[in-house]
């Protein structure tokens, strides 16, 4: 189970005994429950959520024809519920006892009230076209007098045999702008009021970036 948000930035805070905790500070929800899938129908247990209203001369086709379809099914089941476009629309697989939640449901931060450590999935930040020495962090050259050789990519020469370089050589690129995905981050504090969530440590991206929080897979305190 998880939750879309958006990093506002990093600060520290300081525990009872004193001592300073670096965090992040991540705005998460609310979200809107759009779908919910199970294993009899879709083979799998999921919900879609949305996040962010989008206005609507800003849809393109698709995602207009998607929110109609979503709004008919709910008339056509009686519901008086008319769900607003959203920005953002993301997938999160869920176990059988979470399937409970109702199309139209908004979810905010308390869904992390007893979670301790989370898994965040975000893009880091996009550097360009960067060289060797900062994108996979090489030795450079000797930086004297005679030397010909500073920053560079070094041989890629591969004689005769196979006379040709092999894939997924290092050499410079595009650096940056990828998702990652970073573990067991602990949740410090909550504040239920600004749906705000408190994280020890850093998350990938800048800031205002778009995050996905989840509950950790790894950590034996959330099971």
């Amino acid at each position: 189970m998880g939750l879309i948000g958006r990093k506002i930035g990093m600060t520290e805070i300081f525990d009872e005994s004193g001592k300073q905790i670096p965090v992040t500070v991540i705005r998460v929800g609310p979200c809107t429950v759009l779908e919910v899938k199970n294993k009899d129908s879709h083979g799998y247990n999921a919900i879609k959520l949305g996040f962010e209203e989008l206005k609507e001369k800003k849809l393109n086709s698709p995602k207009r024809g998607y929110f109609d379809s979503l709004n008919i099914k709910l008339k056509e089941q009686n519901k008086d519920i008319n769900i607003a476009p959203k920005a953002v629309v993301r997938e999160f697989r869920v176990n059988d006892n979470e399937l409970s939640m109702e199309v139209g449901q908004d979810l905010d931060v308390s869904i992390f009230e007893n979670i301790k450590y989370v898994d965040i999935i975000g893009k880091s930040k996009g550097r360009g076209f960067t060289g060797m020495v900062k994108r996979f962090n090489a030795k450079r050259g000797k930086m004297t007098h005679g030397s010909k050789f500073h920053r560079g990519l070094g041989g890629t020469a591969m004689r005769e045999q196979p006379g040709r370089v092999y894939p997924f050589k290092k050499m410079p690129g595009h650096y940056g702008n990828e998702q990652v995905t970073v573990q067991n981050l602990e949740v410090i504090k909550l504040i239920k009021d600004e749906n705000i969530i408190l994280v020890k440590g850093a998350v990938p991206g800048g800031k205002n970036n778009l995050v996905l929080v989840k509950k950790s897979v790894k950590k034996l305190e959330n099971k």
